[in-house]
């Protein structure tokens, strides 16, 4: 047992009533508790310790029924209450009065049905250790496993083990000692070698009548029971009653949450793979029973499951086409559809359509556009235009073409339109078709049209009980708000998917993926580049073989460039969005390859026209905006084609596009590209010496920043020209308190980091700054530098207070972007 979880229940026992009861099914290590508890009362207060157990019980079954009325000052241990004679113990413990004898009792048993304990309990006269209380903290399974448990197998083995104290001391031994790994093992090899198994086989099952027995074996093969599809299969209209009953008298082991059921999972394993049930029907029967009754109540996940267990995952191929590949993903979400593939065979995918079509959005959701594409192409050769799948088939084309981020046809919305029609009756259908229209919508800046999809996508998403399409509508509305620069209803909406993904849907990695690119651009944009760097992480660097749509792609890959210059500086910056360019194109994403090439050239114009030379390689080519573009595309390309005329000496061809697209922004709505048009129009005034222009822009541009909150841009974009200029509008008149506001803390960013330059840092933090450089722990630095950890970590605090970071990574990159002097020229 976990060291800490056994000594905070010997000084709960300790503290408690005269009479404490401890009931909890076996293993939760009941007698050692007790035994030990006694022995700290009776070195505390100088009591004698009678012990009772089954070999006392045997010999006299009110023994400790009689030592109990003795009213003598002891403690006294009853272990296995079961055994002795229940109603005469009963009768004692309510007749005892240990406040006025001293006397104290600790009793365990395995079924709280065995006492009368709802009557003391209401007397206040015992204390009662349920399993709830028994049971191992999730913090205590994670300290005895690093204790005792190889890195690698640890989340197995805590997977097994659970709140249980005998699995969690049995499996950790059996870790302990054997050789190599759980790869090569089951779970069940997993329980039977480390005798876990045979403690359920002696302790646990021979509790159970053969129907009980029989009622948790059904129980055992599906993911969560519950009365409803255990007392819907034939022949077993009372494995629900007798459930729930268990639940009560082994909960510890049952548990039970909103009307369904859950098994300790070892104990699940041993049943559903090495317990028999008695009920005249062969396994495989029943298991296909259960599969259908799952399909029937829409649980289609456990339903593979058990047809491949009974070894008839033909079925599968039923279940997918009773439900349909798309109404399947809408619905009940991406982890269903992958579990019905990865429980069919080969032979199954091949004689289904519906499974192909299953496996191309596998594919799609999991970022092999390339392979996505092929199975498409030759799915729609083998169905035709007139298969009844023929219209799901042009939805999943479309739905390609968003995730591939190919160019769609011009005439895509209206055919989404016309599907819709004749899906009027279908919720689950029109609710997808609905978000499809609101995100094209949304890449072409029709943000009026995009949020009336989303209305309607959310009400049909109601109405067909689609939680799952719910949770990418707030990232859908995320993205909108991120356009118009609306962060702080963008983070609200990201705040509600996140909530949603955790509480149902947390196995779905391609969800929080997503999610992490959101919040990557809504971190950047507020400048928390701590948190933006931790969002990448989850985002940018699982791509391009992650779920992802245009959208997405763009709010990751803008953020990771950033902070690669930020952090690594300009040139392994533009090395790095070369590398990704050919992961793009080989994973069949030559669209979104080309737009990351046309942020590449946008950074590179920037850090030229701030002094730094940067050379690209020469097929960095800006794309032409074709009529289907994104907002994003056209943003990118006209920033970097400004970029362009300026170092041709085309000046008046780059105003000329500037002035067009912040006209054109401002009238679709469109803040975040309008303040970045702004920006780049004021960083090229400034370098012309075009004073008046450069004000009217930056003017512009702290309306947007005031108002959105988007600040982070302005110290990427503007260049060394910015400071004096921000400065002389912190005095402008016609600034309102919001805006004053704003520039005041444009202003103070800009002195905190002139404080460096400056010389406000001491030569002590720029040593330890330059040694932060080459990495270390607080120990090693300690090392080098001669001083105590304590002194190491004095001076980090005070180096990010005045550099205004929030971590070692974020003060080495900021350190490298200043001028300091030349004690700190390692660092630049």
């Amino acid at each position: 047992m976990a060291e800490g979880h056994h000594d905070r229940l010997v000084d709960r026992i300790v503290a408690g009533r005269g009479i404490v009861v401890l009931c909890a099914p076996p293993g939760f290590h009941k007698s050692r508790l007790a035994q030990a508890a006694a022995q700290k009362i009776a070195a505390n207060g100088g009591h004698s310790i009678r012990l009772y157990g089954l070999l006392e019980h045997s010999a006299d079954p009110r023994a400790a029924a009689n030592a109990v009325l003795a009213d003598t000052r002891q403690v006294i241990v009853i272990d296995d209450a079961d055994a002795a004679d229940g109603r005469w113990l009963a009768l004692a413990l309510e007749r005892a009065n240990p406040s006025k004898s001293g006397q104290r009792v600790i009793v365990s048993l395995n079924q709280a049905s065995d006492f009368p304990l709802s009557r003391m309990d209401a007397r206040h006269v015992i204390d009662i250790l349920d399993a709830n209380a028994l049971r191992l903290r999730p913090q205590e399974i994670a300290e005895a496993t690093r204790a005792m448990v190889p890195t690698k197998n640890r989340g197995r083995i805590r997977d097994l083990a659970g709140g249980w104290p005998v699995a969690l001391d049995l499996l950790c031994a059996w870790s302990a000692t054997t050789q190599g790994h759980c790869e090569g093992l089951s779970d069940l090899d997993i329980v039977r070698e480390s005798r876990l198994g045979d403690f359920i086989a002696q302790d646990v099952l021979p509790m159970l009548a053969p129907e009980e027995r029989t009622a948790l074996v059904h129980a055992s093969m599906l993911d969560t029971a519950d009365t409803d599809i255990l007392s819907g299969i034939a022949g077993q209209r009372d494995d629900g009653r007798i459930i729930a009953e268990l639940a009560f008298r082994l909960r510890g082991l049952v548990d039970r949450h909103d009307g369904q059921f859950l098994l300790q999972r070892a104990l699940r394993i041993w049943l559903r793979d090495a317990v028999e049930a008695f009920d005249g029907r062969s396994r495989a029967d029943i298991l296909v029973a259960m599969a259908d009754r799952c399909s029937e109540k829409g649980r289609l996940g456990e339903a593979a499951v058990l047809a491949r267990m009974a070894g008839d995952s033909g079925r599968i191929r039923t279940y997918a086409r009773a439900h349909g590949a798309l109404r399947i993903w809408i619905v009940h979400g991406f982890s269903v559809l992958k579990r019905l593939l990865d429980n069919s065979s080969a032979d199954d995918i091949a004689d289904s359509a519906v499974l192909k079509m299953i496996e191309c959005i596998v594919h799609l959701k999991s970022g092999h556009i390339h392979v996505a594409q092929e199975l498409f192409e030759t799915l729609a050769r083998d169905v035709g235009t007139t298969h009844p799948l023929s219209t799901d088939l042009e939805i999943v084309r479309v739905t390609l073409l968003v995730y591939g981020c190919s160019l769609e046809r011009t005439d895509d919305l209206e055919l989404l339109k016309r599907i819709t029609d004749e899906q009027a009756d279908d919720a689950a259908m029109r609710t997808f078709l609905a978000t499809l229209s609101a995100i094209l919508n949304c890449q072409r800046a029709r943000f009026d049209t995009a949020i009336a999809n989303l209305i309607d996508a959310r009400a049909q998403a109601e109405k067909a009980a689609s939680r799952y399409n719910l949770m990418f509508l707030q990232m859908h509305e995320a993205s909108i708000n991120l356009a118009q620069g609306k962060l702080k209803q963008a983070r609200t909406c990201v705040t509600d998917a996140r909530r949603r993904w955790q509480q149902e849907f947390a196995h779905d990695v391609g969800v929080e993926t997503v999610i992490a690119a959101l919040n990557a651009s809504i971190e950047f944009e507020s400048g928390q580049l701590s948190s933006a760097r931790n969002s990448l992480r989850k985002s940018a660097n699982r791509m391009p073989e992650a779920e992802a749509w245009f959208d997405i792609y763009f709010a990751a890959y803008e953020v990771m460039i950033r902070i690669n210059i930020v952090d690594h500086g300009i040139g392994p910056a533009m090395a790095a969005v070369e590398d990704e360019t050919r992961k793009l194109r080989a994973q069949g994403l030559p669209r979104v390859s080309d737009l990351i090439v046309a942020l590449g050239l946008c950074a590179a114009g920037e850090a030229r026209l701030h002094g730094t030379d940067v050379p690209t390689p020469a097929h960095w080519t800006i794309p032409q905006a074709g009529p289907t573009a994104s907002w994003q595309e056209h943003e990118v390309f006209t920033i970097a084609r400004a970029y362009a005329c300026y170092f041709d000496r085309n000046i008046a061809e780059a105003w000329s596009l500037l002035d067009a697209a912040i006209l054109g922004a401002e009238a679709q709505g469109l803040q975040r590209s309008r303040l970045r048009y702004l920006l780049v129009m004021f960083a090229l005034a400034s370098a012309e010496g075009e004073a008046g222009r450069a004000k009217v822009a930056l003017r512009a541009a702290v309306v947007i920043g005031a108002a959105s909150g988007m600040r982070q841009i302005f110290r990427e974009i503007a260049g060394r020209r910015f400071a004096p200029m921000i400065r002389a509008l912190k005095d402008d008149d016609s600034l309102t308190e919001a805006e004053s506001g704003f520039v005041a803390m444009l202003v103070n960013r800009l002195q905190e980091r002139e404080s460096i330059a400056s010389g406000k840092l001491s030569r002590r933090e720029i040593e330890v700054l330059r040694t932060l450089e080459a990495g270390g722990s607080d120990k090693q630095l300690a090392r080098h530098l001669g001083l105590s950890e304590h002194g190491i970590r004095f001076h980090l605090k005070n180096i990010f207070k005045k550099m205004g970071v929030h971590d070692r990574a974020s003060a080495v990159a900021a350190a490298r972007k200043l001028d300091l002097d030349a004690d700190t020229s390692s660092l630049r």
